[in-house]
């Protein structure tokens, strides 16, 4: 029967880890193994890591493994919790469930159709036609689409009402249904036949509630589309007390993860990583200090199990070693951190913040980044050439791969590039895809771009620089940003002498030959944003820029085309805390929809920029500062 199909179509959402099989300790790594039978389950419930499983399987292995905190079944993370119910999935398949008998109820009672009636016993059991792969990658509102499509598309059947608008005050509540049979007899069961009509306008019903968000992100783009640049809703929130010392607290760094989802603040000695949510406060996740101990908060702090990650080859693990923090970057799921005693340390988020790498170097670490993948760790160093003894600007490159077998992180020997210059290297930042790498150097204010799309091979494509400011003030080019997923503009900031920030056509798809190098050309200078600018952000809509000026004043520069001028667009958004040098300002970055900027400054303050909160009229909407 087609309705039948329908619903074990979208019962195969709900097929998931349901019971436990076997459950053995290894004597060799102390750790349980256990194995898991999947089948459709009505107890959904979510762990700390992301993953869905059956609240009575883990209950199960709670029970076998006596801890409170277990292995996951399905991507094999350690010490995770269950967090909480899945009350959408659990009202789904008491909506299925529904559907089920009523269709069964109205075929029994017709005496036309038989219907395959389905125990519980056979619902742990997969269905021969299920396809796990295409079920995993399938979103249920593309699955339900899928097939109710199918369904739309079978030829009218005779005698069937083409109308079921009329339908609406008859369908009962799934849920007092459900609830009401339990207690009922055969005799005064309500039952009602479900007819096409009906199943049609079901299925509407509910493609309506689960597109319900999709409707909210029009509505959010049109307030976006009659806000942006000029007005926005401010929100900020403290991440500590303002008046819990009598001294402000400052952090040497800080960054945003690209999803926005959290961001990282450190000082000499400690570290903190704290969540990032709509409208509230953020939340600590995870926190450290530089001699390797992490945990939920500074009060419950330990060491590795293997201590062996926090220190270099052929060191002493439980020997002293003391280093600062300079730098930090944030990926989604990596934390990466540089600073003295040449060295830099990884931290693994999806293992609770834990410790997992430390590599040293044989000289001092410039600048790193990570990219938003999570596959590259790239160093700016400046080592000694061994014949000449002269200084050479050096670039390492760290791979990070996953276990197959414990989906461990495994950090590869590191791969060193030559740059055909003596200047030191002063920023990093890889593309969006991470097949480019964009850096500068301080004192001849070069900028360059390198191709990674081969990491074996990787190329010099582009070269050019910027006026030279030799003053004490002068900080040379500050960052240089290539366009999310258009790698033939780039945007330069410097806090120089006459050097105000650009947007550049780097030319680089226009290159041929091994050998060849692009020169770029440029498309935008910025005057009216000053000289001393330390940060910019590319929004992913690449019609606008954020820039962050040395006294904390923070501008969107917004341009359709980036060419024309006429069009251009310089607001004011918002005043944050000032940084003498770079490396000290706050870290921008744009949600993946453009609709907000995050500003994160080093009093440790995230500022809120929503340009999709409200039309222009809003009480909470207020305007922004045009410059231009």
């Amino acid at each position: 029967m087609l309705a039948i199909d329908i619903l074990e179509g979208i019962e195969q959402n709900l097929f998931l880890p349901k019971t436990l099989i076997s459950c053995q300790l290894n004597n060799f790594t102390q750790e349980y193994i256990y194995k898991v039978q999947y089948g459709i389950i009505d107890d959904c419930s979510i762990l700390s890591c992301g993953c869905c499983l059956s609240e009575s399987l883990h209950q199960d292995i709670v029970k076998h493994t006596k801890a409170e905190r277990i292995r996951c079944p399905i991507c094999d993370t350690k010490n995770v919790s269950l967090l909480c119910p899945v009350k959408q999935l659990r009202s789904l398949y008491k909506q299925i469930y529904y559907y089920r008998e009523k269709l069964r109820d109205n075929d029994e009672g017709n005496n036309e159709i038989p219907i395959k009636e389905t125990t519980k016993e056979d619902s742990t059991k997969p269905i021969e036609r299920f396809d796990r792969k295409d079920t995993t990658q399938m979103s249920l509102l593309a699955l339900f689409h899928k097939v109710a499509s199918k369904f739309n598309n079978q030829p009218d059947l005779p005698g069937k009402k083409t109308n079921s608008i009329t339908q609406v005050d008859q369908e009962p509540n799934y849920a007092e249904s459900v609830d009401a049979e339990v207690l009922d007899t055969a005799s005064n069961t309500r039952t009602i036949p479900i007819s096409q009509d009906s199943i049609n306008l079901s299925i509407k019903n509910t493609l309506q509630d689960m597109t319900r968000s999709v409707s909210i992100d029009e509505e959010k783009e049109y307030f976006f589309a009659q806000c942006f640049p000029i007005y926005r809703k401010r929100s900020q929130f403290n991440t500590h007390p303002k008046f819990l010392r009598t001294k402000s607290k400052l952090y040497v760094n800080m960054a945003i993860s690209p999803d926005c989802s959290k961001f990282a603040l450190i000082t000499e000695q400690r570290w903190e990583i704290h969540s990032i949510r709509d409208g509230e406060s953020p939340i600590l996740l995870y926190c450290g200090k530089s001699t390797g101990e992490y945990g939920p908060d500074f009060d419950h702090l330990r060491y590795p199990d293997d201590k062996n990650v926090l220190t270099t080859k052929g060191s002493n693990p439980l020997r002293k070693d003391s280093w600062e923090h300079i730098f930090c970057k944030l990926s989604n799921d990596f934390f990466v951190i540089s600073g003295t005693k040449k060295r830099f340390r990884v931290f693994d988020l999806t293992q609770n913040g834990q410790p997992v790498h430390t590599y040293a170097s044989a000289f001092p670490i410039r600048c790193i980044d990570i990219d938003s993948n999570s596959d590259m760790i790239a160093c700016g160093i400046t080592g000694l050439d061994r014949l000449t003894g002269a200084e050479q600007a050096l670039i390492v490159f760290h791979r990070i791969e996953r276990n197959k077998v414990t989906s461990e992180p495994e950090i590869s020997p590191p791969t060193t590039i030559t740059l055909p210059y003596r200047d030191p290297i002063n920023t990093l930042q890889f593309s969006d895809d991470g097949f480019y790498l964009s850096c500068s150097t301080t004192f001849e204010s070069r900028f360059l771009i390198i191709s990674l799309r081969k990491f074996n091979e990787p190329r010099l494509i582009m070269k050019s620089l910027r006026s030279i400011d030799t003053s004490l003030e002068s900080e040379g080019i500050t960052d240089v940003k290539l366009f999310p997923g258009n790698p033939g503009l780039m945007c330069v900031t410097s806090a120089a002498f006459n050097a105000p920030p650009i947007v550049v056509n780097t030319k680089i798809k226009n290159i041929d030959g091994l050998q060849s190098v692009a020169q770029p050309t440029m498309l935008i200078r910025l005057e009216e944003l000053g000289s001393s600018i330390h940060k910019c952000e590319i929004s992913p809509r690449n019609d606008s820029i954020a820039f962050l000026d040395r006294n904390g004043s923070v501008y969107i520069m917004f341009s359709p085309t980036m060419v024309d001028s006429d069009k251009r667009r310089i607001v004011l958004v918002d005043m944050v805390s000032n940084a003498y040098r770079a490396h000290e300002s706050a870290a921008l970055r744009f949600s993946s929809d453009g609709h907000k900027l995050y500003i994160l400054d080093r009093k440790g303050i995230l500022h809120v920029e929503d340009f999709s909160y409200g039309l222009p009229q809003g009480h909470e909407v207020t305007k922004c500062k045009e410059i231009n």
